[in-house]
């Protein structure tokens, strides 16, 4: 499949506008890095040129973060980038393609990772959460052809050996997973996000959970879903945003399946494709959409109604609705 003839080219400065300020750093840190930024995909995420180079397109990304969350990500996001990626063979890759670490460091507190900029098709484009973007919530307006490519990489990360990975790498516990989940659900029931009979029933599954079942089983970027996907001209994807680790593989599944609740077509597609090629067990996969909802609510826990309402909202419902696994049957049919 051609991705050049098949889905239509997207203004690459076409962005997102809404969003926090830039760093007051980021001028300096520039000047320091000897770069130019031409665009802004979010506050922390630039794409530049080499100053004076005299390019336009940019060459370059540029991601940083001062708060010890930021840090610690970016940091981990380095040594996966630095020590992991370049070890993989990627000719064994049918669809898969990995970002190019350049460099890190530190500039007055301002941590920062620059990476080769990756020029194709960003679906970061095409992907919102925020309700104010109604073409493009909840990946409304992607191709559902997306779906069959996004299965393909999903194949070529579980080809990956994690038993050659690292051990600082990020390995899914759920017994840890249970434990913080009695708390966080506690903070959300407090707020209001959640309530107490919902969490109750959630508790009495997750009890009954064989832990051993959802160790990590597949390397994987950590956020896997079409944003983070750039097509490239030769048809490969190149897959950015490397804070994951192993996790176990109905997760990691299920997470882009959640994400792409604007596009019920994609998301039927996308399940076809996983029966195709995986073989379902519903309970697993019924944990997995349970934990990567959870987290999608926490995550957006104090983000205003006004931008994030809706995308909340759903991932409320999806919550609820597959504590009964024969809701999870009726999307895995």
């Amino acid at each position: 499949m051609n991705l050049t003839t098949t889905i239509d080219d997207k203004d690459m400065t076409d962005m997102e506008p809404a969003m926090a300020p830039l760093h007051p750093k980021v001028p300096a840190l520039l000047e320091h890095l000897e770069l130019q930024a031409v665009d802004a995909v979010k506050w922390n995420l630039l794409l530049c040129v080499e100053k004076g180079s005299g390019e336009n397109s940019p060459t370059h990304v540029l991601k940083m973060g001062d708060t010890p969350r930021k840090a610690e990500s970016i940091a981990y996001e380095v040594r996966v980038m630095r020590e992991i990626l370049p070890q993989l063979d990627q000719r064994l890759f049918d669809r898969l393609s990995l970002p190019e670490y350049i460099d890190d460091g530190n500039f007055e507190g301002l941590h920062w990772v620059l990476s080769r900029y990756i020029r194709g098709r960003a679906l970061v484009y095409e992907w919102s959460e925020l309700s104010t973007k109604q073409d493009i919530l909840g990946g409304k307006g992607i191709d559902e052809k997306v779906a069959a490519l996004a299965v393909d990489v999903l194949r070529d990360l579980r080809s990956i050996d994690i038993g050659t990975l690292p051990d600082f790498v990020r390995r899914f516990s759920f017994e840890k997973w249970a434990k913080s989940f009695q708390e966080r659900s506690r903070e959300l029931v407090e707020g209001g996000l959640m309530s107490q009979p919902t969490i109750d029933a959630a508790m009495e599954l997750f009890s009954q959970t064989k832990v051993k079942r959802y160790e990590g089983s597949m390397f994987t970027n950590g956020d896997f879903y079409p944003r983070n996907f750039i097509f490239l001209p030769d048809d490969r994807i190149a897959v950015v945003d490397w804070v994951g680790g192993v996790d176990p593989w109905e997760f990691v599944a299920m997470h882009a399946w959640l994400l792409m609740w604007g596009n019920p077509r994609w998301q039927i597609r996308y399940i076809r494709e996983i029966r195709e090629h995986f073989p379902i067990d519903v309970e697993e996969m019924q944990v997995g959409l349970l934990v990567k909802s959870f987290e999608q609510i926490y995550k957006w826990r104090e983000e205003p109604e006004e931008y994030i309402g809706f995308a909340r909202s759903q991932m409320l419902s999806y919550f609820r609705n597959h504590l009964e696994i024969e809701r999870v049957r009726e999307i895995l049919a």
